[in-house]
């Protein structure tokens, strides 16, 4: 309270102070342009001064409020025009029309998220593999989808890289080392090396990728080589046992190295053993094959017939007939 009477008799004080002084000498302001002129007392146009100073900071107020408001439809006009951008490029990546897609987005001066996951996905879309490839880092960085799905599209690109090539071996050298530890990689490199006849090339990749990964994909693949000295071969795949006895890869790996050695009654044993760790189509094949070639053509059937179903697996549930139907139906 005291502080607040204080106050109040210092305003006080003061303005009788200012009427005082304006009494003693009330002064005068005198403005000449051309042939007018303005004449004031100093009071009057201090007073004026400050209306004035007043209003010019009302007007550029409400300037700046105006460059604001047209800055902010602009930037709503530019963002509208944006995703009309986006929507057409997904519109005409879900047609097919990538090139469109790559076009538009290639004009950008600077790619973020959703722009580089539609340049990647229309890049894959054309099979662009190495410029798929290129943009991995971005992606990557800009985390533009999830750590396995990138992973996927990189290795996608690979393989297209693999699947295009003239010249297997170069391509794979040109591989960065961790794209040829990829199990998946290296099981199609290896595919591709025995439909081409190099065997030995085949044998040596795969032999290092399974020593380094176990992997049954590989060793599915091992199985398939049918070079020279296939006795060195089954006995190292017979190795494996001891730290794999419960591998249907490997059971059919064996069972068809064991073929190349001319030995009927054990390949038919891992065959059956593979079937029962694991049924797969590939394994009622071998096992049909072999059983048809032994003069058991019944059984080689059946095994033709699960093996198809296996392979097609997907088949949407249907009504089938009933076994006792059957007769009346021939009879018709």
């Amino acid at each position: 309270m005291r502080r607040l009477f204080l106050v109040v008799m210092v305003m006080l004080l003061g303005g009788v102070g200012l009427v005082a002084l304006i009494e003693t000498d009330p002064g005068y302001v005198l403005l000449s342009y051309g042939n007018y002129t303005l004449e004031t007392s100093l009071w009057v146009g201090l007073v004026l001064l400050f209306v004035l100073y007043l209003l010019v900071s009302m007007l550029l107020r409400l300037l700046g409020r105006f460059l604001a408001t047209r800055g902010l439809v602009a930037e709503w006009m530019s963002r509208r025009a944006y995703s009309r951008m986006l929507a057409r490029c997904q519109m005409q990546l879900d047609a097919g029309n990538t090139q469109q897609v790559i076009d538009t987005l290639e004009d950008l001066s600077r790619l973020h998220a959703q722009e580089l996951r539609l340049l990647a996905r229309a890049r894959d879309g054309q099979g662009d593999w190495q410029e798929v490839i290129g943009l991995m880092p971005r992606l990557r960085k800009q985390r533009v989808f999830g750590e396995p799905a990138l992973d996927a599209f990189e290795q996608r690109a690979y393989l297209g890289l693999l699947a295009e090539s003239d010249s297997l071996k170069e391509t794979w050298a040109s591989f960065p080392a961790e794209q040829k530890k990829n199990p998946r990689l290296v099981e199609d490199y290896g595919r591709r090396l025995l439909e081409s006849g190099d065997d030995l090339e085949a044998e040596k990749v795969l032999t290092k990728a399974i020593k380094r990964e176990w992997d049954g994909g590989l060793v599915a693949q091992y199985g398939r080589i049918s070079g020279r000295d296939p006795s060195r071969r089954l006995k190292l795949a017979e190795g494996w046992l001891k730290q794999h006895p419960e591998d249907a890869s490997l059971m059919l790996c064996i069972g068809r190295i064991s073929l190349l050695n001319n030995l009927w009654g054990q390949a038919r044993e891992y065959f059956e053993t593979s079937h029962r760790l694991k049924p797969n189509a590939e394994a009622c094949a071998e096992l049909a094959r072999l059983l048809f070639s032994l003069g058991e053509r019944e059984l080689s059937a059946q095994y033709y017939r699960e093996g198809l179903l296996l392979r097609e697996s997907d088949l949407p549930e249907l009504p089938q007939p009933k076994p006792e139907r059957l007769g009346s139906l021939h009879s018709v």
